[in-house]
């Protein structure tokens, strides 16, 4: 199944067609916040953090767009709130 057939079928609720985009993404995800912050753990969390975000807001998505800049955008904004949170 293609990307986009993921999304779309993620955006219906197919629990599984998610978990292959997240499968797809994670790596990414989690480099793009590893190399952001001192501590891994702390970037795991948020990468899992980005999903659980990302999940809940998969409907709002409009699948004509990219979605890895779309999640990238979600981990950017948690991490910019984790950084406010622990100044």
């Amino acid at each position: 199944m293609d990307e986009k057939q993921l999304i779309i079928n993620s955006q219906q609720g197919d629990i599984e067609a998610f978990s292959e985009l997240v499968k797809i993404y994670q790596g990414n995800v989690r480099a793009c916040l590893a190399v952001r912050m001192s501590n891994t753990f702390e970037a795991d969390d948020l990468a899992q953090e980005t999903f659980i975000t990302a999940f809940r807001r998969i409907r709002d998505f409009d699948s004509s767009r990219l979605f890895g800049p779309w999640l990238r955008s979600i981990a950017f904004n948690l991490l910019r709130n984790f950084w406010h949170k622990h100044k």
